[in-house]
């Protein structure tokens, strides 16, 4: 390097430099995801999700965004102005669009699901939850084609399409096992009788029933059964009388007996007869029998409402219809003055039966008018106006009666009601038995409706009035039709007057369709495109009734909203889906809590309001977008990272919306704030992850100006030539140039910047590289002189104490790697690289660096303007002394700590009492530990996220979770009841929100399987049969052909019983489990399930089971599935299931992997969790049932078990890092004791073993208070225990290390020529008292940096715990340590130089060694690997020389040298130490040996003053055996000697020559400095 500096000088920055540039221009180089640096990679619960992720699971399969809105003045937030403040801000949230490549993305793009069933995508609005449910204003976001979707889907689905079919059954069928409902439902004294209350009897509430009622009640079952068998009666008679039908007409035509006339006529009906007997379905009998009920329905339900309105109407017109009557229009048709309940049903009937009419379509049911196409005149005529357009009042299934269906196929039996009649008529359109039996059939109407065309439009006019001419009366009775006019059509009812809908014709079963619709609607009360579940309630939930609705805010008092939201909370289905919704995730602040409220106990205020909405992930965003229902076209070329990038800045876009204002106090009285997660795309948190990892430039930039500058001060002098600013900043450069190149490194190697790496490592690694630089500086400075051996010597003294940091550097980041946090051991991984790449920086280029700067020291040039000359020659410039030892040891640390002994004791005694006043807080401080990083830790306090965080923890502290199961045996029936039992255990916990049994896919599935199986109640296709029982396996084993019937067994477990309430008391919301007690089971289950009525009670409770071969199992699973299209579980697939015809929609319809691997439960919430304490114990309380189930294993998952699964055992994980690098440091301090000091052959091996080991137990002792001190310490200071303050407490360990082991090293080898501990101690800090200053100087500037960062959580988690880690280590180390060992003086620990060697070199004895600056050997050539045995002779030449021979009796005792050793030193900065003179001047001749200060010294025990004239050959010379007078002793700065008188203004010159390369260089302190 000395010959060559040139390669060295350029290929370290140059391999930098590159690894920067190809390091740093990576993609992606930040890690924005809070899972990959916070989640634990080991343990049972990792490798749980390892496990999973093999097989794509992700999270919980949405991504979900909090939207809170919070009263400004803590008051309470149900009032009607500040909840219309939250619906608009919800209103423009939801709003929000984005342009992508031509398209316009809006929420219903990104939502997770907006649709209500297959072919209902962007036909309904997008789910999400929140308080506002309660009201109907909150019904805004159903636009209007959401509202038709819902009237159309569910509606009809759900009530009109089940339940109408079923009362027919029910009225007609089932009378007596329906007897007590029908009456509870009709009597309001009967319903008071059986403990219902008077509301109770309201023939509505029959729809209800028959769609609530247990498949066990006999009026269910009556109904269940009667319904299966009446559709299929009806569907087999009515296809087979066509069919019979169609056949006799053939057989007329053929015959040629009928008139030819007709032929044509009867050809075609024989056509339409056989095509409907081949291709009428059970949907269309199930149709027909809807309406034909329907029919029925209107006189059933509406007989008091008419005969009301016509005692109205009556009231109005009647008497002016009489007088006109009697005066000029006798034949006008005045309405009787009351009307009987027959008189009003047949109206009723024949209303429905009448022409549809394109003039007022609902028409009016009243005999009045004169034709019923809506024109016709009031009062002249005894028709109503308008209906159906299809005539049923003819008996139903009359045709079958005449063609004797049920006798068709057995001839002989067979007899048709012509038989009787002469035969089948040959006119028999004509044949008043023919026209009555088969043209007067309900049936025959309906379904011979599809073949007439009709040209009908829905439309409203006004009913007409009478035409009399008599003013009054035309007048009178316009207005009262007007009144009465009904308006049933809505634009939605094609076609009409502004559509006319499809090309071709309508027919005339359409319009009796569409009428009896809008008559359905009437009756429910319904408007199609008008209500929406706020306006139209289903009655399913607590405190709704059918056709009720919800309550609203507006024009309501504060009073009566906190009433409504008193009430049980749904979604939107009324928790015929979910249930009902857990209140804690969305209403806080609530007084009394949310436990406590009821009708009774309501609500008297909240603070804040939580909505909930649920964003797709990527994947399913781009399937979602090629719908054919979208708005604005289906995007075909959006991909999943598209998609991604489409959802982040969705929700920043909505954050942007929802958060308006926030920080604004005048700005309405609710406060917005928001939060979404980073689940399928970054969210709040991968944002603010982002903004603080890259946040830290400035500080960062900050840190390192003032390490610089810190450098400077430091090594500038007003000396030019002596000056090393230059090479100062030069070495600054090098370590921020390998401080980034190691992290260009780490991306190359796919590790990215963490919050860690970015807020730990450059304010530690920059100091610690610094402090690498500073020994090398300090060691050139010591040596004295500019030669090449000079720099050899320096280099030779740094090269063991770099590498020594450097190792236990290595070794403390090293240890990191136990931690399982990814933040810990990826930032431990970055360090080991910076600190192995500042090695490299530091003794393979730097010093290259330093010999250009020697070279133009010697050549008299000025540092930073090193083109200039200086006025004076260099060589006069080396060795002078340096005013901060003077000022840091003399005139501050010596007469504090080692001086007087008044004043040292007392101190010593004050040290010892912080030492152990630091313990004890420490331990104290442990005892007090808290752990975890909340949120509201994370975002900066003047974020709105922080708002919502810390809001959040105090009011809503919820989070979602799930639970998982790998590969059980699923067809295992005990295996199947212990899945369902963790479920329900896991629910039962104290801060998990109560859930049905029912949403776990086991529980739904095995209930499928069995008699209870509610799926036929409202499936699509009334042709195919969805529950387990009608689906037929067909296999390859022994069970193939049959069904998937599935058993029940004796509660084995303590599974729950489903609730079953029978509508008396108080509403139940959750219908508790699955099983059933005796008393609500079938009888024939209770017999295959054993039970014995004489020995089992009715309460004996039974579950259900499936016990079927694995194949069977498989296939029935899928048919599942598949049949109820259910959402429930995660199944691992196969095969893509197939798509339906509208793309971006799919079945059920996949092949499930088998045997099982994964499934995963609903998702779940918990909550109550203010605190990591609480969340601790919601992890145990689940675990216990779930992770921990010795039996049957399964996994809860969730952010609660991502995030704070690590605080479980944290502190046991801090103990193991802690004891590990306790040991390691112990280890290393050890070997590095006993290596150095075995090396140097001075002492027998026990000794040094044993006196090396006694000293790594101090220095253990040390590392382990600090350690003890920095947690409890930083734990008083409100640090948490995680991840990121354990990695700060390890460095403790670190310093603790590098201090104590130079400190102890120095004293160990210490010159047994110090008798005295305290001599050794006054010997070793004056040599480490500067660079120890100096490395804790540059190490605590970039910690205290990271005091100013806005971030909170760098502030607390960074800043604190490395603040300590600062003062305690280098309090203990530099302070506690050194006055602890002046008091250990036992024998083992006398590893230095011998007294005689001591002598040889030193004749002053003590005195001449207690102020040496130099190693203890007499220079570098103490170092391991230097070449002590030349350059030894030479100094210990030099040595002799000087020693003044007055100076050996003043070696003093400790307490009597402080004010010797003082002396020294002041003299010598008066006379400009003679330390640092040219060697070249000097001659060894000059000085006597006795006068040296040093003493005859073997190069290592010289002390920094002796140093090596230039002109002296190291060769011919041993260290003990060369004469003082070849060489001029450079150690001799009067530093080195007690005595006042020692340094003289005679002496210095003749010192000062030497010293240059001798003395100075020797600063072996490098080795033992920082």
């Amino acid at each position: 390097m000395v010959k060559m500096p040139w390669p060295y000088l350029a290929i370290m920055p140059l391999a930098y430099i590159l690894l920067i540039y190809f390091g740093w221009t990576q993609d992606d180089y930040v890690e924005s995801n809070v899972s990959e640096i916070w989640i634990p990679r080991s343990g049972s619960y990792a490798q749980d999700n390892k496990y999973a992720a093999r097989f794509g699971k992700v999270d919980l399969g949405t991504s979900s965004i909090a939207a809170m809105a919070i009263s400004r003045d803590g008051g309470n937030i149900f009032t009607p102005d500040r909840l219309e403040e939250i619906r608009a801000r919800m209103e423009a949230a939801e709003e929000a669009t984005l342009e992508w490549k031509g398209h316009t993305i809006t929420w219903e793009d990104v939502c997770a699901s907006n649709n209500v069933g297959l072919g209902t995508t962007y036909e309904f609005p997008c789910a999400r939850i929140t308080p506002l449910d309660y009201f109907q204003e909150a019904g805004w976001f159903f636009e209007e084609n959401d509202r038709v979707t819902w009237r159309n889907s569910v509606i009809r689905k759900s009530i009109v399409k089940p339940i109408i079919p079923r009362f027919g059954i029910m009225s007609q069928y089932c009378p007596t096992q329906c007897q007590h409902q029908i009456t509870l439902r009709n009597s309001e004294a009967y319903a008071v009788l059986n403990g219902y209350d008077a509301s109770y009897a309201n023939p509505l509430g029959l729809l209800g029933d028959i769609a609530s009622m247990e498949m066990n009640d006999p009026c269910k079952r009556c109904i269940e059964e009667n319904f299966e068998v009446q559709i299929n009666n009806l569907l087999l008679a009515t296809k087979g009388s066509f069919g019979v039908l169609a056949q006799q007409i053939g057989i007329l035509i053929q015959s040629g007996a009928a008139d030819p006339s007709s032929v044509p006529q009867l050809a075609t009906l024989a056509g339409q007869y056989g095509q409907l007997a081949q291709s009428l379905t059970r949907a269309d009998a199930e149709e027909f029998f809807t309406y034909y009920t329907t029919r029925g329905l209107y006189p059933a339900f509406n007989l008091d409402g008419y005969k009301e309105a016509y005692d109205q109407l009556v009231a109005v017109l009647r008497t002016p219809c009489l007088q006109v009557k009697a005066t000029t229009r006798p034949d006008l048709i005045c309405p009787n003055e009351t009307v009987t309940d027959d008189e009003a049903e047949q109206a009723m009937l024949d209303h429905a039966d009448g022409p549809f009419s394109s003039y007022n379509t609902a028409g009016s049911p009243f005999p009045w008018w004169s034709d019923a196409s809506g024109t016709g005149k009031l009062f002249e005529g005894t028709s109503g106006v308008s209906g159906s357009g299809i005539n049923m009042a003819g008996e139903l299934l009359s045709m079958a009666f005449y063609t004797d269906i049920l006798n068709v196929q057995n001839p002989p039996a067979w007899n048709p009601l012509w038989d009787g009649l002469g035969g089948f008529p040959t006119d028999p359109l004509n044949h008043p038995v023919y026209q009555q039996t088969v043209l007067g059939d309900p049936t025959y109407n309906w379904f011979m409706a599809v073949y007439e065309t009709q040209d009908s439009i829905c439309q409203n006019n006004n009913l007409t009035g009478t035409q009399t001419q008599v003013v009054a009366l035309d007048v009178g009775s316009a207005f009262a039709m007007q009144e009465a006019t009904q308006n049933w059509c809505t634009k939605h009812d094609v076609p009409n007057k502004d559509n006319s809908g499809r090309e071709t014709s309508y027919t005339k079963q359409h319009f009796s369709i569409m009428w009896y619709d809008l008559f359905i609607d009437t009756f429910l009360g319904i408007e199609q495109g008008v209500d929406s579940p706020f306006t139209w309630t289903l009655g399913q939930g607590c405190g709704y009734s059918l056709a009720g609705e919800r309550d609203q805010y507006a024009d309501s008092n504060e009073t009566s909203v906190l009433a409504s939201a008193s009430e049980i909370l749904y979604y939107i289905d009324e928790g015929t889906s979910v249930g009902p919704i857990d209140r804690n995730i969305l209403i806080g602040g609530a007084n009394p809590s949310i436990e406590e409220i009821s009708s009774e106990n309501p609500l008297e205020e909240a603070t804040v309001i939580q909505s909930l909405y649920a964003i797709a992930f990527p994947e399913n965003v781009v399937k979602k977008v090629k719908n054919c229902n979208r708005p604005g076209g289906a995007i075909e070329d959006m991909n999943a990272a598209e998609a991604e990038e489409i959802l982040e800045n969705f929700k920043e876009e909505m954050e942007k919306i929802w958060v308006k204002g926030w920080n604004d106090d005048n700005d309405g009285e609710v406060q917005f704030v928001y939060f979404s997660d980073d689940a399928g795309s970054v969210g709040t948190t991968g944002r603010t992850l982002l903004d603080i990892t890259l946040d830290n430039g400035k500080l960062m930039s900050i840190s390192i100006c003032l390490i610089a500058i810190f450098s400077i001060i430091l090594l500038i002098s007003p000396d030019w030539i002596e000056s090393r600013v230059l090479v100062t900043l030069i070495g600054v450069s090098l370590v921020v140039l390998a401080y980034f190149a190691s992290l260009g490194l780490a991306i190359l190697f796919d590790i990215k910047i963490n919050i860690s790496t970015a807020w730990t490592l450059p304010f530690i690694i920059i100091g610690i590289g610094v402090d690498d630089v500073y020994i090398v500086l300090m060691s050139l400075k010591k040596q004295g002189g500019y030669s090449h051996r000079s720099f050899l010597r320096a280099m030779r003294e740094v090269a063991v104490p770099v590498t020594m940091t450097s190792v236990v550097n290595c070794l403390m980041f090293a240890v990191m790697n136990i931690s399982d946090i990814p933040a810990v051991y990826l930032t431990a991984t970055v360090a080991v690289i910076c600190v192995i790449a500042l090695y490299m920086g530091v003794l393979f280029c730097f010093p290259a660096y330093c010999w250009l700067d020697m070279e133009r020291q010697a050549a008299g040039k000025m540092d930073v303007f090193f083109c200039l000359n200086s006025d004076s020659d260099g060589s006069s410039h080396a060795g002078k002394e340096d005013k901060r030892q003077v000022w840091l040891y003399e005139k501050f640390y010596y007469p504090v700590v080692l001086g007087a002994p008044v004043v040292r004791i007392v101190v010593h005694m004050l040290l010892f009492l912080g030492a152990l006043a630091l313990l004890g807080a420490g331990i104290y401080g442990m005892t007090e530990r808290e752990v975890g990083l909340g949120l509201e830790d994370f975002f900066p306090v003047n974020s709105q996220a922080f708002v919502w965080a810390d809001t959040r923890t105090q009011e809503l502290a919820s989070w979602a979770i799930g639970m998982n199961w790998g590969e059980i045996e699923y067809t295992d029936p005990m295996t199947q009841q212990k899945m369902i039992k963790q479920f329900e255990d896991v629910v039962s916990t104290s801060k998990v929100a109560e859930m049905n049994t029912d949403q776990l896919w086991m529980s739904k599935f095995l209930i499928w399987s069995t008699r209870h199986c509610t799926s036929n109640f409202d499936r699509d296709d009334p042709n195919t049969y969805l529950c387990g029982m009608e689906q037929t396996y067909e296999g390859d084993g022994d069970d193939s052909g049959t069904v998937c019937a599935g058993g029940w067994m004796k509660n084995a477990v303590g599974l729950r019983d489903k609730t079953i309430s029978d509508g008396r008391g108080d509403c139940e919301p959750f219908s508790g489990g699955i099983c059933r007690p005796a008393s609500q089971m079938f009888a024939e289950d209770l017999a295959l399930a054993g039970h014995i009525n004489e020995t089992d009670s009715d309460t004996t409770s039974y579950c259900p089971f499936a016990e079927w071969s694995d194949g069977k199992f498989k296939w029935c699973l899928e048919q599942w599935r598949n049949l109820t299209n259910t959402g429930s579980g995660e199944f691992i697939t196969d095969s893509d299931p197939t798509p339906t015809e509208c793309a971006g929609e799919f079945y059920r319809d996949e092949s499930i992997q088998w045997p099982i691997p994964l499934t995963t439960g609903p998702s779940m919430w918990a909550f109550d969790l203010q605190s990591h304490e609480l969340t601790l114990d919601l992890l145990s309380e689940t675990r216990k049932f779930c992770d921990n189930d010795p039996e049957l294993h399964c996994w809860m998952d969730g952010i609660p078990y991502d995030y704070w699964s690590q605080y479980e055992n944290v502190f046991e994980v801090l103990m193991e890092l802690s004891f590990t690098s306790v040991a390691v440091g112990f280890a290393v301090a050890w070997i590095f004791l006993f290596g150095k000091i075995f090396g140097e052959k001075r002492h027998s091996f026990s000794k040094v073993f044993c006196g090396t080991l006694a000293a790594a137990l101090i220095i253990g002792v040390a590392i382990l208070i600090c350690l003890m001190a920095t947690i409890g310490i930083s734990i008083l200071a409100g640090v948490n225990l995680t991840g990121f303050s354990n990695m700060s407490f390890v460095l403790s360990i670190a310093f603790s290390v590098e201090y104590s082991v130079h400190v102890v090293s120095r004293w160990l080898r210490a010159p047994l020529i110090l008798t005295s501990s305290l001599e050794r101690v006054q010997y070793t800090m004056s040599f480490l008292m500067l660079p120890t200053f100096m490395a804790w100087i540059s190490s605590t500037i970039g910690v205290v940096c990271l005091a100013f960062t806005e971030f909170s959580f760098t502030e607390v988690f960074f800043f604190r715990p490395l603040i300590i880690v600062m003062m305690v280590t280098y309090y203990i180390g530099v302070y506690v340590l050194p006055a602890f060992l002046c008091y250990m003086n036992a024998d083992i620990f006398k590893l230095g130089k011998t007294e005689e060697e001591s002598r040889s070199i030193h004749p002053g004895g003590a005195s001449d060694l207690k102020l040496d600056e130099g190693d203890e050997n007499g220079g570098p050539s103490d170092e391991p690997g230097d070449d002590g045995e030349k350059d030894g002779v030479e100094l210990a030449v030099e040595v002799k020389e000087e020693a003044p021979k007055e100076e050996a009796p003043k070696e003093e005792a400790p307490k009597e040298e402080t004010p010797k050793e003082e002396a020294p030193k002041e003299e010598a900065q008066k006379e400009e130490t003679p330390k640092e003179e040219a060697p070249k001047e000097e001659t060894p001749k000059e000085e006597a040996p006795k006068e040296e200060t040093p003493k005859e010294e073997t190069p290592k025990e010289e002390t920094p003053k002796e140093e090596t004239p230039k002109e002296e050959t190291p060769k011919e010379e041993t260290p003990k055996e060369e004469t003082p007078k070849e060489e001029t002793p450079k150690e001799e700065t009067p530093k080195e000697e007690a005595p006042k008188e020692e340094t003289s203004a005679e002496e210095a010159p003749n010192e000062e020559a030497p010293n240059e390369e001798s003395s100075t260089e020797e600063a072996p302190k490098d080795e033992d400095a920082d």
